[in-house]
């Protein structure tokens, strides 16, 4: 071993090549068992959480929010209640047996005959009952259960859309907040840098000890700022946790995506996104489908008025104790001359004949079976003018569908309308925002310029610097409310809600 390992040494100290390739190798091999030891041996809980994506916030709320799976479990009854109509169609079976024991004076139900002492019976009987016809009552309800599975399915898309667009609106609270938060902490450090300028000014004598006052008041009130902005950015947070159903303790936190109000359109016709949304947006399919759930319950009371005929029928059997008779062969061979003392058989007392024996079970099963079958009409002629009640609510009902379809139109059409003209609104108010802003940064640059030159009073200043503070504010929101509504807008275009 040890004559090997010198021969190795030698060759790679004498030949460059494989020097070079013996400690690249060794280089190698370090880097993984490095990384390995990182990997498998470090704790597990040095991870922290990733930010999560409006996507992610959205898939996490539609699949965990507390109202949004009892809706679900709503559509699910209704699907439930769909598949029981069409069952009605197919006729009923059920089979049934009795077993019991009389006493005292009784009539027996297999021989119809009185009886004082016990008797032990039992009866086996199966059924099947089918609506030939029920006033097309059957065919109504398959498609009133139908309108109302649908109507459930739409109603939880409507309540996962809304859902959707509170989770966006929570987010964006929060990247607005952020930004609200980043332009305090910038004005408090252009404040406390102010704050040391002044200062100097005032040991060299250049501006007064009022001048230093008010420069640290002004400091003081954007700290205040950043608190007050930070509680705010506390409490968006706070409310899209809850939206998301998730534990406050744990860490949690959101991306921030490049918002570009250029690649934005917003000139959208309203006319044209309320057309295309009353086709695709679920609250409409739903106050739709109730119009026909309406239609068919109309049509399920009227048919209370027509008659029915429905068809059953039954087969069965039964044994009793009190089922007697003499054997043939018994009866047939026995003599005159045989008394009661016989120890073969009893006898009769009166007759001398042999005394009658229960019939066996298995014969009475197969002696006492029937069959059935009964044709019932019901024909209605007055139920205390129940069924004209019943029609006039139902024509109620379907009215109150029709109104109920027509409001959710006009409610989508005024939302869009809406959300077009607030977009605009917001636009322009951008642009605006936007001039504002370079003004005021232009001021502010002159005043602070100003300012260290003795030019410019410390008065003049804090009203530039509100100035660019103000219109810093101004045009976030404008950003912030421009997106959010022109997000409303393709989101009604059946685009998603997609920053």
């Amino acid at each position: 071993m040890f004559f090997v390992a010198f021969i190795r040494v030698a060759v790679i100290r004498r030949n460059p090549f494989v020097k070079y390739l013996y400690h690249r190798t060794m280089k190698r091999t370090t880097s993984f068992l490095t990384f390995f030891v990182f990997m498998f041996l470090s704790p597990l809980n040095v991870t922290s959480q990733s930010p999560w994506s409006l996507q992610d916030c959205t898939d996490h709320a539609l699949e965990n929010n507390l109202d949004i799976r009892r809706q679900r479990l709503d559509a699910e009854r209704a699907g439930h209640d769909l598949v029981q109509s069409y069952a009605n169609v197919l006729p009923t079976l059920g089979a049934g047996t009795s077993v019991g024991f009389n006493l005292g004076r009784s009539i027996d139900q297999v021989t119809n005959e009185f009886f004082t002492e016990r008797i032990a019976s039992q009866r086996m009987l199966a059924s099947s009952d089918l609506h030939i016809f029920a006033g097309f009552r059957t065919i109504n309800n398959i498609r009133y259960n139908l309108a109302r599975q649908t109507a459930f399915r739409y109603d939880t898309e409507k309540m996962e859309n809304d859902m959707i667009l509170t989770i966006a609106n929570a987010y964006l609270q929060i990247l607005y907040f952020e930004d609200m938060l980043e332009v305090a902490q910038q004005q408090l450090e252009i404040s406390r840098q102010q704050v040391e300028r002044t200062r100097i000014l005032y040991e060299g004598g250049t501006v007064s000890r009022g001048d230093v006052l008010e420069t640290e008041a002004m400091a003081a009130e954007e700290e205040v700022r950043v608190t007050n902005t930070k509680n705010h950015l506390d409490l968006a947070y706070l409310e899209l946790i809850h939206l998301l159903e998730l534990d406050p303790e744990k860490d949690f936190s959101i991306e921030h995506p490049e918002i570009k109000i250029e690649e934005i359109p917003f000139l959208y016709d309203p006319g044209l996104v309320v057309e295309k949304a009353l086709h695709i947006e679920p609250s409409v399919t739903a106050a739709r489908e109730r119009i026909a759930m309406a239609e068919n319950g109309l049509a399920i009371t009227r048919g209370q008025r027509i008659p029915t005929l429905s068809l059953h029928t039954g087969l069965g059997t039964a044994y009793s104790e009190a089922f007697k008779r003499v054997p043939n062969n018994l009866a047939k061979n026995t003599p005159a001359s045989v008394t009661a003392q016989s120890p073969v058989m009893a006898l009769d007392a009166n007759n001398g004949m042999p005394a009658p024996e229960t019939v066996p079970y298995r014969d009475q099963l197969s002696e006492n079976y029937y069959r059935s079958v009964q044709l019932t009409l019901n024909i209605p002629i007055f139920n205390h003018l129940r069924v004209r009640t019943n029609v006039q609510h139902a024509r109620i009902d379907l009215e109150q569908a029709r109104i109920g379809y027509q409001r959710t139109k006009n409610n989508l059409s005024q939302i869009i309308h809406q959300a077009h003209a607030d977009a605009l609104a917001a636009y322009q108010e951008y642009v605006s925002n936007t001039k504002a802003l370079e003004a005021a940064k232009e001021s502010f640059q002159f005043s602070e310029q100003g300012f260290g030159l003795g030019l410019v009073s410390t008065l003049e200043y804090n009203e530039a610097k509100a100035r660019l503070n103000r219109a810093e504010v101004s045009a976030l929101q404008s950003v912030y409310e421009f997106v959010f509504k022109v997000k409303i807008l393709e989101f009604y275009q059946g685009e998603g809600f997609v920053l």
